[in-house]
């Protein structure tokens, strides 16, 4: 903001006229001078320049007999460096009523406006902030949800170390066994079962698979094929006498189920020993229970 002055000459493509002095009204140490130049004659670093050596603070360069606005170029790099200043280029129409209203008005200013207040890189740098932060967010979720994806897979099915402990049988001819209720083929002699922990018996090429990519449950009844240590110390602190009674009742119901099931053929022989599995039917285990 600045009183406006005319230039002298009006050009000034040559050293031009110093500001005025200010009148009593004004305060001679806040106050600053804007120039008022005609185009034409010269290049525009040079009228800026020759505004800037006479003491103005500011210069308005406007067009003759046209109303286009133009771009203001340097044409001399050396000259361009030594100009501090602001300036601005302004129609032929907008002089005149600069130098018919303003400049003869006593106490008038005039101010100049920068047409962005920030510029445009500001605004593309906070964008960019904006969205790296956002991406950056993104894929620390994305990533944490796929550690808790692949932690929840982990823990739902078996490991190596866990499938070598279910045991195998081999079977043979008059085996009840007769179909895998997965690939539901017959079984042949010397096809290698998977006997789960709840008596049911797959093929160990179609269950393994199952077990430790899906889920370490039998595919037919659900129930995990992994225990908690409390419950098998707890099965193994039990009496010969009332804890092998209950045990076989349990085994009673659990065998009226269709699905051929392994049971031991000598209750003193291991559980995991497949050597010491035998078949029974279902209706033989019902009579006997």
């Amino acid at each position: 903001m600045g009183v406006l002055v005319a230039s002298h000459p009006a050009n000034a493509c040559t050293t031009i006229d110093p500001p005025p002095p200010l009148p009593p009204s004004f305060n001679a140490t806040t106050t600053k001078f804007v120039v008022l130049i005609k185009r034409y004659d010269c290049n525009f670093d040079i009228k800026v320049l020759n505004a800037q050596q006479a003491g103005y603070d500011a210069a308005i360069i406007h067009n003759v007999y046209s109303e286009i606005l133009l771009n203001m170029n340097y044409s001399n790099e050396t000259i361009a460096e030594q100009i501090n200043i602001p300036s601005v280029f302004t129609s032929y129409y907008a002089s005149h009523i600069l130098r018919n209203d303003i400049i003869p008005e006593q106490g008038a200013y005039v101010i100049l406006r920068p047409e962005f207040p920030f510029p445009l890189s500001y605004y593309l740098i906070l964008f960019a902030g904006v969205v790296c932060m956002i991406i950056l967010v993104m894929s620390v979720i994305f990533i944490i949800r796929c550690v808790q994806y692949r932690k929840r897979l982990r823990k739902n099915r078996l490991s190596k170390e866990q499938l070598k402990r279910i045991p195998i049988h081999k079977f043979s001819k008059g085996d009840d066994y007769d179909v895998c209720a997965i690939c539901l083929d017959e079984y042949e002699e010397g096809d290698k079962l998977r006997v789960l922990p709840c008596s049911h018996a797959y093929h160990c090429k179609c269950v393994d698979p199952w077990l430790t990519q899906t889920k370490k449950t039998c595919p037919v009844c659900k129930q995990r094929v992994t225990r908690n240590n409390p419950e098998q110390s707890e099965s193994e602190s039990e009496t010969e006498t009332g804890g092998r009674g209950e045990e076989e009742g349990a085994e009673g119901d659990a065998d009226s189920e269709r699905t051929p099931l392994l049971r031991p053929s000598n209750p003193g022989s291991p559980i995991g020993s497949p050597g010491a599995y035998s078949f029974l039917p279902s209706a033989m285990l019902n009579i006997n229970h």
